[in-house]
């Protein structure tokens, strides 16, 4: 433990020692979560906003080139029930996601910009980057939430369906957006920003393919799953098996759209206008 804190306290001074030679900031993240698969068609909708938060440290390489390290928490979330089509309001399934979302960003400013520069004041700004995030898709069922991707809602890990295998709720994104900075004080900057996910699966909702049999997933992943893979309205009434579910070739989307508040962790900065090669006055 002794070990431990010593490191500790030597990464501290160390990284205190490098930020004052840099142009660098700490902030957190206010905002909003929203989604966009086979739930939810567009990625603003209102009707599923929900709180979103985090944390980041931004370097400022000069006055135009950043790169952001951060983490952002949120709830993405949909109900068919919200949905105006026929379809989606007989299907009537919904979902929330508990995500996680580590991101490393580089940030381009078409204006120069630095907090720690007394003559900045604003800029546009674009990012891009890449994300890993960890989710988990549950679905209500009286006052409780469960966990969808245990019970192979759509067959996977069961012996009938060998193509459908349970997915990773560890995955990769490439998360891209932009916004305004703005310069508050001496000390302290503010973005109005929004930036997309870009996934490399369908199954963020816990939607993709077709019904799969009520038998099979009865036998073999249990009666919850059979009751949360078939919600429909008519379900108990219509044998749905293979008729579809979700749309497999459409991947889905998650974004984070609010503010930032940071504070310049030092009063020097690198005033290297790459690509610009005027500098500020």
């Amino acid at each position: 433990m002794l070990i431990r804190i010593r490191f500790l306290l030597f990464l501290l001074l160390f990284t205190t020692g490098v930020v004052h030679a840099q142009s660098s900031e700490m902030g957190i993240f206010l905002g909003t979560a929203t989604y966009k698969g086979e739930i939810s068609n567009s990625l603003v909708n209102a009707k599923s906003l929900k709180p979103a938060v985090g944390i980041f440290y931004r370097r400022n390489l000069n006055s135009h080139w950043a790169y952001r390290i951060g983490i952002t928490y949120g709830t993405p979330n949909a109900s068919d029930a919200d949905s105006d089509d026929p379809y989606q309001q007989r299907r009537n399934l919904s979902f929330r996601s508990r995500t996680f979302d580590g991101h490393f960003l580089w940030e381009f400013n078409f204006l120069p910009y630095q907090i720690a520069n007394n003559r900045t004041k604003f800029a546009p700004f674009i990012f891009g980057g890449l994300s890993v995030y960890r989710f988990n898709p549950q679905a209500e069922l009286g006052d409780d939430w469960y966990n969808l991707q245990p019970l192979g809602t759509e067959g996977q890990g069961t012996t009938a369906y060998p193509d459908r295998e349970k997915y990773k709720r560890l995955k990769v994104a490439i998360p891209f957006g932009g916004g305004f900075k703005f310069k508050l004080s001496r000390r302290f900057g503010m973005t109005v920003e929004a930036g997309a996910r870009r996934l490399f699966t369908d199954y963020f909702d816990d939607v993709s393919t077709t019904y799969a049999d009520k038998d099979i997933l009865l036998a073999e992943n249990g009666e919850l799953s059979v009751i949360l893979s078939d919600r429909s309205i008519d379900g108990q009434a219509l044998n749905n098996t293979n008729r579809q579910r979700g749309n497999a070739s459409d991947r889905d989307w998650y974004m984070f759209t609010g503010i930032t508040i940071s504070y310049s962790l030092s009063k020097k900065y690198n005033d290297n206008c790459t690509p610009f090669r005027g500098k500020l006055r």
